[in-house]
């Protein structure tokens, strides 16, 4: 048995805001090690350390601690193994096509859940997930799909088999690696010779480790990190784990977490006690393996802590609830323990990374305690950690959606104000856009879903014409330019309002009577409006409208009819965020929207100074006006 070395003073930055003790340019400092992997890979380091398994004693009687023997062997079982994808976290602008699944977190009716939830597949395997909402997940169609879990366990035993099987459960469609780290049905392989398996193991992001030291050293670490509740020295506490375990077991460890962009999930242990296993602690005195390391406690069928189940203690802030208790469809057994929490966390991770595949360790792990349902003491407690595990939440935007334009310009997805003119066309398109949450994650919405149709106001039109806006010619030729708001609009489809139409017409009169006096009047223009900086509008061709006018005037009275400001040809192109792709490009799509619109209908009647128009609008509302205009001339 190691002599563990009695520690001191301060520890562990990450949780305290205290300076970090490790030196510059050593193997204890993550960047120096990174960049230098010969001289910090690991060495080799003989002891024999005691482990446990931590499923509950009603699975074949786990739980009971067994010492670790010196055998080099392990055994490997892969189940449709796959090559890992390179991941970029940063979003990029790129043209390229291969798209990640998308989906817009709000896309489930009840009726689809139900549906699930009443399946006998469901009702004999899944029951026990409903707390963790797994039903959500797999009704968005995420299954783990081309994520990898290596599982190491003992395989000698049915504990391994169990472990892999409730993976299975939560992401029935990843690829699962199993590595035997027994020689026999709970006795368990030595620190060192778990290091070599995990060394030679497949390459993959997600390690599962249903085992702890055993329960007489269950504590220590907490003991060993803390003294009167003063933190230690990292050195100080990484010398424990070095004695307690391995250098190369814990080397090993914090090689994968780094260079595979890995993250460990492991279970707190089954000692009922208020400190997670020691095992679980190994991040406080590394602090490299934050973000990569998830601990795991278990609530039983009552939604609280399970009665067996070790709390989070001081790994508080990297641990999280899963249900632990679950049927064993092969031999119909009942299976307890925090085993069997760990791989359901395992199995959600996979679900996660399929369905944003570009998000990286320390995102993931973000993510599973953010959406997690807070449980125990209001925010982060010793209990819970996070809170219970929510694949509902997880797999849904979290925080302010964003618009990320093609100059990297990221804008908030906001209702965008349009004029009915142009409204009417947009929604018309069907547009679909990819918008980001909080975390970077890509989802989709229809672009008609965040355009808010608002009246052209024709009457505010009619308040700025003027008999000068145009030179009318002795045969009726008239020619000028003026204002109007077709394209007006504002947020992510934003165009320069009060766009200027130049314009060319003929108009003419003919008297019935001294009294009675019929009128004509045609116009068409065009105008070359321009987008605003922040918009996914790329440009416009050219916009043709047409006004026509028809009249009669009567002494005072004034029936007119007329069919204004009709766009009858002109395009508007949109640069629209489409997904984001597996390395982490936001990928973009050209549309086109033909802004040709039908014609509205205008009924107007005049009295002297006083007019009272009303507007058929065949795309948008209605529009009714009540005037009056004068001018003054001093």
């Amino acid at each position: 048995m190691n002599l563990l070395k009695t520690v001191f003073t301060v520890f562990f930055a990450a949780a305290f805001g205290i300076t970090n003790a490790w030196g510059a340019n050593n193997c204890n400092n993550p960047e120096y090690r990174k960049n230098h992997k010969t001289e910090c890979s690991y060495t080799t380091n003989n002891s024999n350390t005691a482990l446990m398994l931590v499923g509950g004693a009603a699975l074949a009687g786990f739980g009971a601690a067994m010492m670790a023997n010196n055998t080099s062997h392990s055994s490997h079982t892969s189940y449709d193994p796959h090559s890992n994808t390179n991941i970029i976290t940063n979003l990029r602008v790129s043209s390229v096509s291969y798209l990640n699944s998308l989906t817009n977190g709000d896309d489930i009716d009840q009726s689809v859940i139900s549906s699930i939830k009443s399946s006998e597949s469901y009702q004999r395997n899944h029951r026990q997930f409903d707390k963790i909402n797994s039903a959500w997940s797999t009704a968005r169609g995420f299954t783990g799909k081309n994520s990898t879990i290596n599982i190491f366990d003992d395989f000698a035993g049915t504990h391994g088999n169990t472990v892999r099987e409730i993976t299975n459960y939560i992401a029935p469609d990843a690829n699962i690696n199993t590595y035997n780290i027994a020689s026999a049905p709970e006795s368990l392989f030595s620190y060192n010779s778990i290091a070599n398996t995990m060394n030679n193991a497949a390459t993959g992001q997600i390690y599962n480790a249903s085992w702890q030291i055993p329960s007489t050293n269950a504590q220590n670490a907490a003991t060993a990190i803390y003294n009167n509740n003063s933190p230690k020295t990292y050195t100080e506490a990484q010398d424990y784990f070095y004695n307690t375990t391995s250098q190369n077991f814990i080397n090993q460890i914090r090689n994968t977490a780094i260079d595979n962009d890995a993250i460990f999930v492991w279970a707190a242990g089954n000692e009922s006690a208020n400190e997670s296993g020691t095992l679980s602690a190994m991040p406080l005195a590394f602090p490299d393996l934050d973000g990569h390391f998830v601990n795991v406690v278990a609530i039983g069928n009552n939604g609280q802590i399970a009665w067996y189940s070790n709390q989070c203690g001081i790994t508080q802030n990297y641990c999280i609830a899963a249900p632990g208790s679950a049927w064993n469809t092969d031999t119909t057994d009942y299976a307890s323990g925090t085993s069997f929490a760990a791989p359901v966390v395992s199995g959600a991770i996979a679900v996660i990374k399929e369905a944003f595949p570009y998000m990286n360790a320390t995102q993931i792990t973000a993510l599973l305690f953010t959406t997690a349902t807070d449980l125990g003491q209001e925010g982060v407690d010793s209990v819970y950690g996070w809170g219970l595990l929510d694949l509902e939440k997880a797999t849904k935007p979290v925080g302010t959606p964003k618009i990320v334009l093609s100059n990297d310009n990221i804008q908030p997805l906001n209702t965008t104000n349009v004029s009915g003119t142009a409204a009417g066309a947009i929604k018309n398109a069907n547009i679909k856009l990819a918008f980001v949450d909080d975390f970077g994650r890509a989802f989709t919405t229809n672009l008609s879903d965040n355009i808010r149709v608002i009246p052209y106001g024709r009457g505010f039109d009619r308040l700025r014409e003027s008999e000068t806006d145009s030179v009318t010619l002795p045969n009726g030729i008239e020619f000028g330019f003026k204002q109007n708001n077709l394209l007006k609009s504002s947020g992510l489809v934003s165009m320069k309002s009060n766009d200027i139409t130049n314009f060319i017409g003929y108009k003419n009169e003919f008297n019935l009577s001294d009294d009675i006096k019929l009128y004509q009047q045609i116009r068409l223009g065009i105008s070359n409006p321009a987008p605003e900086e922040n918009s996914i509008v790329s440009g416009f061709s050219n916009i043709y409208t047409r006004t026509v006018k028809a009249g009669i005037n009567w002494n005072d009275l004034s029936l007119e009819f007329a069919i204004p400001d009709q766009i009858t040809y002109g395009n508007m192109s949109l640069y629209v965020p489409v997904a984001r792709a597996n390395n982490g490009h936001i990928v973009y799509n050209d549309a086109n929207i033909n802004l040709a619109t039908k014609p509205s209908m205008e009924y107007t009647v005049k009295y002297n100074n006083l007019t009272a128009t009303y507007i058929n609008n065949p795309d948008w509302k209605d529009e009714v006006f009540i005037m009056t205009k004068f001018k003054k001339t001093f």
